[in-house]
């Protein structure tokens, strides 16, 4: 029985809310399989040409219908025109809009702060963007979002900017690719008083020096104090660098507190234990804390910082407290004067070392690993910078991997039928303005040591069937079943 002269391919497409193109919601080309299941079983692939512009409303339109400029099959590896139509008539669904469950009045704001909101959602198949704003102005973006728990961060940074007692909006949008904005939800809360800082760069026991910080400008007055005895009220130039000098009398421990006042009468203070002849430990430091941690940054102070370790090491503590006290702040005084070291300074870098592997450890990943090439059924792909698709028979496929990579990359070699072949296949993701996958095939004679021939397609990233996102990773390759390692990396 001869094929139908027009071929009808129905098919449902789901939309969330929002604008579209011809090209968002029509396949080009279109597969339709005739004699599914039958002796003369085959496949037509229908090729529309395709208007890019957002004119089709979801959930307004719910029909539409293009007719096919050019229908081909395909046989022994090429493409043969055929004398038959193909009509491709979709029905829109609208998938329902998720919701953003947040308190409306978040109340007042005034220090840095994360706030916790949900987004249940029925339809995990379509993902979605979450951008968060303050007063209009992006601040976050979350991309390939899904129904969850989501955390909004304000910063220092971010009050810095606001006015006290000024009324600001957050809002939450969410979006698609393809469609855009489709829901967004503005929730207000109140700028309050932020309470002013205190850095204290270095002290000792003649003078210290310190600034004092207020996101909201308004400081009033510095106070310092020695054993709660007050020295001097600063009120001009509150946010320049200050250096205050006191001399001490005795061989005691002494308080040194500083004490900065806003003009919401908002305070800070930090206190300090100081001598004249020996520095002591401050109040939060232990015995047993300086031994361990001066134990385990030792190798890296020379100049008599071994010697302050050994004596950490072979003291016995219980044996004589008060001895052991003075021999301890005795040997740190001696050691650190003569590094120009305190045990602030060092506890301010083992801070900031932490931070900064903290930061590392989650800006930047490796994996890798070993895997083979799956056949695929179906399974299409954009060419970039173009609407047409490819078909891709054979695709990598990754999974399990607790990142979504910046840059994946593998290649792979072999000799068939007297030809070295070597497979290349590289993606690229966040990184250009448009996301990418090169898949290549370099092959020579096994014979011929000169240039290879090269063929290959350059895909569209997170487009159809092929992506790198929170889904995994699946890449058009050839050769299905060719062994391979691979490596992922993620820096941004």
């Amino acid at each position: 029985m001869p094929p139908a002269s027009t071929f009808i391919c129905n098919r449902t497409v789901k939309k969330r809310r929002g604008y579209y193109s011809e090209q968002d919601v029509f396949l080009s080309p279109c597969p339709y399989v005739y004699g599914e299941g039958g002796m003369y079983e085959s496949t037509y692939y229908g090729v529309f040409d395709l208007s890019n512009s957002k004119y089709i409303t979801v959930p307004t339109s719910t029909k539409y219908e293009k007719t096919a400029t050019r229908v081909y099959f395909i046989s022994g590896g090429s493409m043969i025109t055929s004398s038959n139509g193909m009509k491709q008539a979709i029905t829109l669904e609208l998938i329902p809009d998720p919701n953003i469950i947040i308190n409306d009045d978040l109340g007042v704001i005034s220090d840095s702060c994360s706030i916790n909101y949900r987004i249940p959602d029925s339809n995990a198949s379509v993902k979605f963007d979450v951008t968060e704003k303050l007063n209009g102005v992006v601040i976050s973006k979350k991309n390939y979002a899904v129904d969850g728990n989501y955390t909004l961060n304000i910063t220092d940074e971010h009050l810095s900017t606001l006015s006290f007692n000024s009324t600001n909006n957050i809002t939450i949008e969410l979006s698609t690719y393809q469609g855009g904005k489709f829901l967004e939800k503005t929730v207000t809360f109140t700028k309050g008083n932020t309470k002013p800082k205190l850095d204290i760069s270095s002290y000792n026991s003649t003078f210290a020096t310190f600034t004092a910080i207020d996101t909201d400008n308004n400081l009033s007055k510095i106070e310092w104090f020695i054993d709660d005895v007050l020295k001097e009220t600063i009120t001009t130039d509150l946010y320049l660098e200050k250096t205050i000098n006191y001399e001490l009398t005795d061989n005691a421990i002494h308080t040194l507190k500083i004490v900065a006042t806003d003009a919401e009468n908002a305070t800070v203070e930090k206190i300090l234990s100081i001598s004249k002849e020996i520095m002591p430990l401050q109040t939060d430091a232990s015995l047993s804390d300086i031994s361990t941690k001066l134990i385990e940054i030792g190798e890296g102070f020379k100049n008599g910082k071994t010697s302050i370790i050994n004596t950490l090491a072979l003291k016995n503590i219980e044996a004589s407290l008060n001895n052991t006290l003075v021999e301890l702040s005795e040997k740190i005084k001696a050691s650190f004067d003569s590094g120009d070291a305190s045990i602030e300074d060092l506890t301010n870098k083992l801070t900031q070392a932490n931070n900064t592997i903290s930061q590392l450890n989650s800006k930047y990943k490796v994996a890798s690993g070993n895997s083979v090439v799956n056949s695929c059924v179906n399974k299409y792909g954009f060419y970039h910078g173009s609407d047409y698709l490819f078909l891709f028979p054979g695709a990598i496929q990754i999974n399990g991997l607790n990142f979504v990579p910046n840059i994946f990359f593998t290649t792979f070699e072999l000799i068939d039928s007297g030809y070295f072949r070597k497979f290349f296949v590289f993606a690229c993701r966040g990184i250009f303005t448009q996301d990418f996958v090169i898949t290549a095939h370099y092959h020579r004679l096994e014979t011929y040591l000169k240039d290879f021939k090269v063929e290959g397609e350059v895909l569209k990233l997170n487009e159809r069937d092929v992506y790198m996102d929170n889904r995994g990773i699946q890449l058009p390759c050839q050769r299905q079943g060719s062994s391979f390692k691979w490596q992922a990396i993620k820096f941004i």
